[in-house]
C-alpha cells in the first residue's frame, strides 16, 4: 500500500525564555479566540529534532533511553523517535498575552513546531477519571473543560 505524504503547517512555536509559552503566530491568532486562562488545552507538537529517515524507521525503543527497560513498540512509549514524530501534551494556560499562551514547563526544545491546539475534553481525554478530577480540570469560566 502506497501512502502519499501530506502538509501540516505550524501555527506556533514553543518559546522558552525563562518562561514557557506557546507564541501564536500572527495569521492564526484569531483562533485562540474563546481560550482563557485558566482553561485546559492539548498541544500538538512536531519533534523537528526527531524528523529524519533515520529516526523516521525506528519501531522499538529502550523507555526513557534506558537500555535496562525492555525495547518496546514506540507506539507504547511517549518517545519522540517514531514515524511521525508528534507529540501531545495535556497543559493549563496560565495567562495569555497577547499571541502568547503562558504554560508550564514541558519538555519539548525552543522553536519546537506547533501544529494544533485543542480544548480538553475530559470525557474524551481523561478516560476512567472520577468527578473528583473533573473538579481540578475544570476552569472557573463556566467549566470550560468540555465534557
Amino acid at each position: 500500500m502506497d501512502v502519499e505524504p501530506f502538509k501540516i503547517i505550524p501555527v506556533g512555536y514553543v518559546r522558552k525564555n525563562g518562561e514557557t509559552f506557546i507564541e501564536i503566530l500572527q495569521k492564526f491568532h484569531e483562533a485562540i479566540d474563546g481560550l482563557n486562562e485558566g482553561d485546559w488545552i492539548k498541544l500538538i507538537l512536531w519533534f523537528h529534532k526527531s524528523d529524519n529517515p533515520e529516526k523516521r524507521s525506528v519501531l522499538k525503543v529502550h523507555p526513557y533511553n534506558n537500555p535496562e527497560n525492555p525495547l518496546r513498540g514506540v507506539f507504547a512509549t511517549r518517545s519522540p523517535v517514531r514515524p511521525n514524530p508528534l507529540a501531545i501534551y495535556a497543559v493549563r494556560i496560565n495567562r495569555i498575552e497577547g499571541n502568547r499562551l503562558y504554560i508550564d514547563w514541558i519538555d519539548a526544545h525552543n522553536g519546537t513546531p506547533v501544529v494544533d491546539i485543542k480544548i480538553l475534553v475530559e470525557r474524551l481525554d481523561c478516560p476512567g477519571r472520577g468527578r473528583s478530577r473533573r473538579k481540578s480540570l475544570t476552569s472557573k469560566h463556566h467549566g470550560r473543560l468540555e465534557r
